[in-house]
């Protein structure tokens, strides 16, 4: 007899929807049956027309613990199982003491989130030039990727030169790592940001001016041609815009061993939000124009842009109001994990005709795949965890300040409606939300290490929906 049994549901995996029945014991997926073939289990789910997906990972995320005042692990987590993700993979650079550039910080931060997460995590190390002697120890440890910031990033995240990432590219690919990078010309985005303060330009335009789509266009394709040279392999963060897209696919067919993602937030806003509604809008890279959403969709299917991420940031209030301080002074980023899902299953199968197919193959198999969580994470998969969402196809929302779980209730999201809505969160078997209410408890959320799952095939480079 099995543990749990989920009924009569619509299964989506990459490649097809079809109806079925899930087994589930000791936290794994035992079997998968026909809707007619039914096998005892201690407890069973009627999922009648309900969707079942993976559960969601979200590989670029910023759980909270810098400030605690802005996100604390427990909030952001719970936000996030009560949205659909069941496993992230944690950025590295907001952390109470350092970012993560060595392995003491690395295991401060992992018992950190043993102690807070509601949701399974995987991390990333951070790519630091005077720490590149502890990316092995990272990586040995379990850090899936390293996070570049070619601008440089606060609490020690130092900018690398050009040489410093084609030395750092040669470490990493000895023990075949993988980094990710924000992908902006530093000297451009520093003379922008300098420009705006000396001559006080306090307008949200000249946000926009200070970081033009030609810094990200330069970056990518340093980091393209150092990934050609050396061989590393490199993953490109929250692309903003078709035209960067499209050279990371030109790079994709010639080899380079490179994949990309690209942010809900760039899917479905444009700068004219940022513009006429104010900095919640306000991130880096920025959004872009008018119709460019509609460029970065078509690299989505195509499968260049192979996963679609939250880029989770949260602020006070304050931090994202230009009325209280210069534009300048604002902080960057969108809290928008709790909502990613919903927002793109809107958009993606009721908006636009896509497939559900799609979700699961950007939010789910590849971050598992490129990320090296597939085996455990990513499917629903005999012996894969038990992650699983149901979604009510039928169901309305509306997103509304009172509805997130974030310790900060503010978001770009709020005021977005549409129908499609994720009613219950499984990870490992266990139910940890249901209908919006986090049922799970603070720290149930495991820690999984890419190197313990053999299963796992990172040399997939290009994905194919």
């Amino acid at each position: 007899m099995f543990d749990l049994g989920i009924v009569n549901g619509k299964i989506v995996d990459s490649e097809k929807v079809y109806l079925g029945n899930i087994y589930i014991s000791d936290g794994k997926i035992k079997c998968i049956t026909n809707v007619d073939v039914q096998m005892d289990a201690e407890k069973i789910i009627d999922a009648t027309g309900k969707l079942l997906f993976p559960g969601v990972i979200d590989a670029h995320l910023h759980i909270g613990e810098y400030k605690a005042e802005y996100e604390e692990m427990d909030t952001s987590t719970a936000a996030a199982v009560a949205g659909g993700v069941t496993c992230c993979v944690d950025m590295p650079v907001n952390t109470k003491s350092m970012s993560i550039i060595d392995t003491d910080i690395f295991e401060e931060k992992r018992k950190h989130l043993s102690e807070k997460s509601y949701m399974d995590y995987s991390m990333w190390g951070a790519f630091v030039p005077e720490h590149f002697g502890d990316l092995k120890g990272m990586h040995d440890m379990g850090a899936a990727a390293f996070k570049c910031f070619m601008t440089g990033a606060s609490n020690g995240f130092t900018a690398p030169t050009m040489a410093d990432i084609r030395d750092g590219m040669n470490a990493v690919k000895e023990f075949d790592g993988l980094i990710g990078f924000h992908c902006e010309n530093k000297d451009m985005i520093d003379a922008g940001l300098q420009k705006m303060k000396d001559e006080k330009l306090n307008t949200r335009q000249a946000f926009l001016d200070s970081r033009p789509l030609s810094a990200e266009i330069i970056a990518v394709r340093d980091v393209i041609e150092l990934a050609r040279e050396t061989g590393c392999k490199v993953h490109i963060c929250h692309v903003s815009h078709p035209t960067v897209a499209q050279i990371i696919e030109e790079a994709q067919m010639e080899g380079v061993d490179i994949t990309a993602e690209t942010c809900t937030h760039y899917l479905v806003f444009s700068e004219e939000d940022l513009l006429a509604k104010g900095c919640l809008y306000k991130c880096a890279p920025p959004l872009r124009e008018k119709g460019a959403a509609d460029g970065l969709w078509e690299y989505v299917q195509k499968g260049v842009l192979g996963c679609v991420v939250s880029d989770h940031s949260a602020g006070l209030p304050e931090d994202r109001d230009d009325s209280k301080k210069p534009v300048y002074e604002l902080g960057n980023g969108i809290s928008s994990v709790q909502t990613m899902l919903q927002v793109f299953y809107d958009n993606a199968v009721n908006k636009r005709g896509k497939s559900p197919t799609l979700i699961a193959k950007v939010m789910s198999e590849n971050p598992a795949r490129r990320f090296g969580l597939y085996g455990r994470k990513g499917a629903i998969k005999v012996d894969f965890d038990a992650d699983i969402v149901m979604i009510d196809p039928e169901k309305d929302w509306k997103i509304t300040n009172e509805s997130l779980l974030y310790k900060q209730q503010i978001s770009a999201f709020v005021g977005l409606e549409g129908t499609g809505l994720p009613v219950m969160t499984m990870i490992r078997g266990r139910v940890v939300s249901e209908n919006g209410e986090v049922l799970a408890s603070e720290g149930s959320g495991e820690f999984i290490n890419p190197l313990e799952i053999n299963y796992c095939d990172n040399s997939q480079r290009r994905y194919i929906v």
